[in-house]
């Protein structure tokens, strides 16, 4: 047994040893997740989220928190979702095809608020994307800055 609760020929063990052939299979199960559609807006920071993963399947491993009864790759994809996902909550397109990092804010889903208001917010900007200029300022006074439909129209 080893000194996180593993035994030392599981996958844990052996991924915290750096083995290839796990590190491999497991890079594969996160590049899996990340290369969704619905994390192609944030497709430039894959390698960084990547090893954002990594880094936290490491930490996870080594804290002794992953069941051995449970299925790895549900573990480490389910990890590479919520980073994914975390990490979307801190983008937001300024300019079309131009992205940057931003603190939450109005349109912006909060912490916890879920798969849908992440998809409800990327729909809002991909509308953005084939909008008129008219058009996008009621989209975003709707969506992006939570106006409500009377001071919409004031």
């Amino acid at each position: 047994m080893a000194a996180n609760g593993y035994q030392a020929d599981s996958d844990p063990a052996r991924f915290l040893r750096g083995e290839e052939e796990v590190v491999s299979r497991i890079g594969r199960w996160i590049a899996q997740v990340l290369a969704a559609a619905r994390f192609r807006a944030i497709r430039s920071h894959w390698p960084d989220l990547h090893q954002e993963v990594q880094g936290r399947l490491i930490e996870s491993f080594r804290n002794g928190r992953y069941d051995p009864t449970r299925e790895l790759r549900t573990y480490v994809q389910g990890i590479a979702r919520f980073t994914a996902f975390k990490a979307m909550s801190r983008w937001s397109t300024r300019e079309r095809g131009n992205v940057e990092m931003v603190d939450e804010g109005p349109g912006q889903p909060a912490a916890g608020s879920g798969e849908r208001d992440l998809i409800a917010c990327q729909l809002a900007r991909r509308a953005l994307e084939l909008s008129t200029a008219e058009c996008g300022g009621l989209i975003r006074s709707y969506f992006l800055e939570e106006r409500t439909y009377g001071e919409i129209a004031q």
